[in-house]
């Protein structure tokens, strides 16, 4: 693109932003009935309906039961102003998430002082919070003393302590802090707000909850990290960020979506504001418009949301508009991305040396001579003994890509809007432009709230518009493996001819990736609508009626032009006539719809507090899908009209689904101590007969808040341990997924030429699957128990969580008993077995948080694990039976059935003297340097009798993740560091150095020259051989040597920002934020799998597919 496109595009960005519709939205209210309550307990009914939280000195907060209110929809201000009649209290509302409570007139500090005059000093100074606003009430003490003293209205104090003294400041809502105060004089402090502390909002399932309330196993994840990661995915960023959230990428390329899973169970349920949507509209989420995202990982949190939740659910909120003046807010973000790990390969003469060892290892002659070799170093034969780069002559030494994204919120008492627009453009490491990802996402939203009948009027959309393209390979399976064409090809081979034009070879990836080669392109469009009613109910206090509904409506269509680029022998212009191309078409709509209509109550009755929930969720989406090929194309024009009719090619499909369900939802308080819940949901899916398609499913969980107690408040008071939460959940969840469409139908298949009538195909039907018109649900049961904690005032604080699961009943065809299936036919119907899966871990998180004067920092560590098992699999093939130890019911985590090596023979005589010389997989020329197997079952030989469940899982067992977040006077500094225990990766392919012709390279990386030889008995490669056919493939057997522990500390995530706001520009009022940075991903990894050229984080261990990428971004953010 050129540079005046390039500013043309950024000003229409720009231009579409300020031109967005002015939305309006709601000003913060509450519903309160209290009857001789406390203060403590009005503030939190407030906190509970509003985003306000409180700070307050403790000793000026009074236990009086004195406090009756009602009113319905009122502001939080006339109810403070109610509340605090008759104490010597004032409030002031600092921002949309803080209010400060503070004596009207600050008693004169008080000081305690020693009866030792001698050696003391006087300090004095203001105390902030992050705005710069005085923090009112704050105590100061002396620390192991009772020397003591608060700060006035204007934040200021005043005390005399001891020489070398450290003064403790502390205030409810902030993070506490110690300084030492040097040689007296004047002491400034900027507190920082506590949010932990302050119980902030998480959204759980159909409603949302206090942190404080909170008895659900759910962590969250602090989006304002997400917002300048470099990553055109979101799922990408999110790994080592939240305890029991396990992710792995699938190596790197354009737009690569990672494995995502819940405490190691499947794909988990995506739901943004309350509606479930796809995995790949979470993923392509902006991050910008994220304001908080939620793990549920329990029963009692994910049972509301039925059978699609057993997994787990991600829940999102995103922003909506605020109070007040418009605000316009602006994030670019350059990139750039190399790979991470991927190794050079060696030159073609050193390799073709190593290849003249290996031929002689076989007692063979040289394949290559001094001259050959002499001509690929200097280049004199280049049509023979080339020395081709691969790599540079493909690719490109880093990837760009660019985000921008634009904000404007803003509104009055009664109307909120939010607006963004955003657009990411993604490039890849091919030198052509060839291979990209273009996206571009909106979202509107408006909230109204109607004071005279009390009606809440939600209303919001979005959307994206998407193309990802990337060159045609007619060889590669997925253009990904492009690059294994790249890694595999010999550079002995030219890749051009004398003229610079692809030289004529099989799997060229010069050719693959020229402008004139054919491409695969996707473009998607997805608009989403939602609109929501929630009506006050003025004469029951605390009832309100909530109906929603949401549409996402889909559109997708993929072009696959199949046309190979041209190729030219060594000394020619003219292109050598090649297949002629192909142009596949398909696309596919669909729309889905979601209904949801809910009655909720709350209410407080002195120290008791319930809440609940009843309503009913309906879900429906239909889809269609068509394609349609033309062959033999004369002409360069990828239209389909064009092709011949002869060769065309189409067919089509339609599908829909129906959900329903009933759900109700009850909570139970006393007094913030003792906390119970319940939750049930009658489920309904047309997966099954009708009769068959309803079932019930129910949760409850248990909280006990330990430091509530009496006997507790003198480890409270003493700051030894400030909160002790003990919470236990069981819940059970429907499952429908194996059930399959339709499966309780016979179904037959029609095929367009069943038989021959009169010499022409006729039409027919064959039978297809047996009815299973009984099949219902499964059930998956959940146990949880956890608790949460802070200390040493809240500057320590955790989790614990134990969680097992057991699925029972999966619906299976006994197809492993392959006698029924030649009974009958067909295969045999799906039936309710009795096969169980248990999966169980647990999870940890620790963190720290305090300061050193103005340095503030956050530290925290989380840590997952889990195992699982079939405990009884009714659908193992009966083959399995016939080797105990490789069932894999009752097995624990393993990689695979393999051999069990020995290590190498290390003689002639150690061959002759071991078994196995007369088996089937090593009855070729064996030697000192080959493999050697272990006889597991003693019987003499090597067969497949010997095979063993060896290894670990594939899938990493264990995820942890190091949080660090530092700030100083105006710059931020933040770091992630991520890694996985227990998984192994399987070494193959080129990797393993595998080969099996005459004049082949075997060796093609630094690191395989660490062979078997008579002086290098450890090497970490057998012998080095030209053919692996001359021992039958001895080396290369299926077994645990070329097993290598997956294990890795990745630096993932590092962010470093600065403020300019704090200093240089805060005198500008017009500006509101200008915040510049540097941030990067997978800046470096340690693993044992580096060492034979694997990522850790790529699915392929072949040396193949496009490698997990290390970048670096530049960052600014402004807000006007």
């Amino acid at each position: 693109m050129k540079v005046t496109q390039q500013v043309k595009y950024h000003v229409l960005v720009l231009l579409l932003c300020f031109c967005s519709m002015a939305l309006y939205a709601q000003n913060q209210t509450v519903n309160i009935n209290v009857k001789n309550a406390t203060l403590r307990q009005v503030f939190a009914l407030i906190e509970k309906q509003t985003t306000y939280r409180f700070s307050y000195p403790s000793a000026a907060i009074d236990d009086r039961h004195d406090i009756s209110i009602q009113q319905s929809k009122a502001t939080v201000a006339a109810v403070l102003n109610k509340a605090l009649t008759n104490r010597n209290l004032s409030y002031r509302i600092i921002s949309d998430k803080s209010i400060a409570i503070s004596e009207k007139h600050a008693r004169t500090a008080e000081v305690v002082q020693s009866t030792n005059q001698g050696g003391r000093k006087h300090v004095s100074g203001v105390i902030t919070d992050n705005n710069g606003e005085p923090v009112i009430g704050a105590s100061i003490v002396e620390k192991g003393t009772k020397n003591a003293t608060v700060t006035d209205i204007d934040g200021k104090y005043s005390i005399t302590v001891a020489d070398g003294a450290v003064l403790q400041v502390t205030y409810v809502g902030f993070v506490a802090q110690e300084l030492r105060t040097g040689k007296g004089g004047s002491l400034n402090v900027q507190m920082e707000e506590d949010l932990k502390g302050l119980d902030e909002v998480v959204v759980v399932g159909y409603g949302s909850s206090t942190r404080r309330d909170l008895i659900a196993s759910v962590s969250t994840v602090k989006t304002d990290q997400l917002a300048n990661i470099p990553t055109a995915n979101l799922a990408q960023g999110l790994a080592g960020r939240s305890p029991g959230m396990i992710i792995k990428a699938n190596g790197g390329g354009v737009n690569a979506m990672p494995n995502i899973s819940i405490r190691g169970g499947g794909t988990p349920l995506y739901v943004i504001d309350g509606v479930v949507r796809s995995e790949q509209d979470f993923a392509n989420l902006s991050s910008d418009d994220i304001e908080s995202m939620s793990i549920l990982k329990d029963a009692s949190a994910t049972a509301v949301y039925g059978s699609r939740a057993t997994n787990g659910i991600v829940q999102v909120t995103t922003k909506q508009g605020k109070q007040g003046k418009a605000l316009v807010e602006y994030d670019f973000n350059y990139s750039l991305a190399q790979p991470s790990t991927w190794p050079e390969p060696m030159n073609s003469y050193e390799r073709a040396e190593y290849a003249n060892i290996a031929r002689k290892n076989d007692g063979l002659n040289e394949v290559y001579s001094a001259e050959a070799i002499q001509s690929m170093r200097d280049g004199s034969q280049p049509q023979t003994y080339n020395n081709t780069n691969w790599r540079k002559l493909v690719l490109n030494d880093w990837a760009p890509q660019t985000k921008h994204a634009v904000r404007l919120t803003g509104g009055s008492e009664n109307h909120h809007y939010y607006a963004s627009l955003g657009h990411i453009n993604q490039n890849s490491l091919y030198k052509h432009d060839n291979h990209y990802m273009k996206r571009t996402n909106f979202r509107l939203a408006e909230s109204s709230l109607i004071k005279s009948i009390n009606l809440e009027v939600n209303a919001a959309l979005d959307g994206y518009v998407q193309i990802n393209t990337h060159p045609y390979s007619s060889t590669a399976s997925g253009y990904y493996h492009i690059f294994s064409h790249i890694n595999d090809k010999s550079p002995l081979s030219p890749g051009v001819n004398l003229y610079g034009l692809p030289y004529n070879l099989n799997d060229n990836p010069v050719a693959e990736t020229a402008p004139d080669n054919g491409y695969n392109r996707t473009k998607l469009n997805v608009i989403n609508g939602k609109g929501e009613l929630v009506w006050h109910m003025p004469w029951v206090d605390g009832l309100k009626v909530r109906v929603a509904s949401n549409y996402r409506y889909y559109s997708s269509t993929n072009k696959q032009w199949r046309k190979d680029s041209p190729k030219y022998d060594w000394d020619s212009k003219e292109p050598l006539v090649g297949n002629k191309p192909l142009l596949y078409h398909n696309s596919a709509t669909g729309y889905a719809f979601t209904n949801q209509a809910f009655v909720e109550y709350a209410h407080g009755f002195g120290l008791h507090r319930v809440s609940g929930l009843a309503g009913f969720e309906q879900y429906y989406e239909k889809g269609e899908n068509y394609w349609a090929q033309r062959e033999n194309y004369e002409f360069n024009i990828d239209q389909m009209s064009v092709g011949s009719a002869n060769t065309m090619k189409n067919d089509g499909s339609e599908s829909e689904l129906g959900r329903a369900a009933w759900i109700a939802q009850a909570k139970y308080n006393y007094a913030n101590k003792y906390y119970a819940e319940a939750s049930l949901r009658y489920d309904g899916s047309d997966y099954f007969a009708p009769g068959k398609r309803w079932g019930a499913f129910f949760s409850g969980s248990l909280g006990w808040v330990v430091t509530e107690e009496k006997f507790m408040q003198p480890l409270v008071e003493k700051n030894i341990l400030n909160s002790l939460k003990l919470r236990a959940s069981y819940g059970e969840t429907g499952l429908d997924s194996s059930a399959g469409r339709f499966a309780y139908l016979t179904a037959y298949t029609l095929n367009p030429q069943s038989y021959v009538v009169n010499g022409e195909y006729a039409a027919g039907f064959t039978e297809g699957n047996l009815a299973s018109p009984d099949l219902t649900w499964y059930t998956t049961k959940q146990t949880d128990f956890g608790f949460d904690f802070a200390s040493l005032n809240n500057r320590l604080y955790g989790q614990f969580d134990y969680f097992y699961y057991s699925t029972k009943g999966y619906l299976v065809s006994p197809s492993g008993q392959s006698y029924l299936n030649t009974a009958l036919g067909v295969a045999m119907p799906k039936v309710k077995s009795r096969s169980e899966f248990r999966r169980a871990g647990f999870e940890v998180q620790l963190g720290w948080r305090s300061n050193i004067g103005a340095l503030k920092y956050d530290i925290s560590a989380n840590y997952t694990f889990f195992d699982q098992l079939w405990a009884l699999d009714e659908s193992e093939a009966e083959t399995s039976y016939m080797n105990p130890y490789i069932r894999s019911q009752q097995q624990k985590g393993y990689y695979g059935t393999m051999l069990h090596n020995l290590g190498y023979y290390t003689s002639a005589d150690d061959v002759y003297n071991s078994v196995g010389i007369v088996s089937s997989y090593n009855s070729g020329y064996m030697t000192a340097g080959d493999i050697k197997y272990h006889d597991a079952n003693g019987d003499g030989r090597i067969t497949n009798d010997d095979m063993r469940r060896l290894g670990k899982n594939s899938y990493p067992r264990g995820q942890f993740g190091v949080n660090i977040n530092l700030s100083y006077k105006g710059f931020s500094l933040g770091a992630l560091f991520q890694g996985s225990t227990s998984f192994d990766m399987y070494i193959s392919g080129s990797a393993a150095m595998q080969t099996g012709q005459a004049g082949s390279l075997p060796v093609i990386y630094d690191y395989q020259t660490d062979y078997w030889t008579p002086s290098n008995t450890g090497g970490q490669y057998p012998r080095l051989m030209s053919n692996t056919g001359l021992n039958a493939n001895n080396n290369y057997q299926t077994s645990d040597f070329w097993l290598v522990n997956g294990a890795y500390l990745r630096m993932k995530d590092f962010q470093l920002a600065y403020d300019l706001k704090y200093s240089l520009l805060k005198r500008i009022t017009w500006l509101s934020k200008i915040r510049v940075g540097i941030s990067g991903q997978n800046i470096f990894t340690i693993s044992r799998s580096t060492k034979y050229g694997l990522d850790p984080e790529n699915s392929s261990t072949v040396g193949y597919g496009y490698p997990v990428e290390r970048t670096i971004a530049f960052t600014l953010n402004l807000g006007f």
